[in-house]
């Protein structure tokens, strides 16, 4: 299926000049929100975008809105001791998610 950038601007409901300043790096990457919609669209893996959209802000996005209490909890945690964290226990939290994703 031929897609344009134009299909994806109106699936994001954004202009093709917006997709293409953040192409270009005129402004920020999409949101993680964004980046998830425009790969299920285009039926690519989004992990290696948010992974590039997180480098390029320096953090990683969190949507604290539509989760419960418990998962914005863990996510505050989370943020806290994240640089304590050694990869030991960041693979046991992947695998954790992954799982939930069905990737295991």
């Amino acid at each position: 299926m031929g897609m344009t950038m134009s299909d994806l601007a109106v699936h994001l409901d954004v202009s093709v000049v917006f997709i293409s300043d953040v192409e270009r790096g005129n402004r920020h990457p999409f949101t993680a929100e964004r980046i998830i919609k425009a790969c299920a669209f285009l039926e690519i893996d989004p992990e290696p975008l948010l992974l590039a959209a997180a480098k390029t802000r320096g953090a990683f996005e969190l949507d604290a809105k539509r989760v419960s209490g418990k998962a914005r909890e863990v996510g505050a945690a989370l943020m806290r001791g994240w640089k304590d964290l050694n990869d030991e226990d960041l693979e046991k939290i992947g695998s954790v998610v992954r799982r939930r994703e069905g990737n295991e």
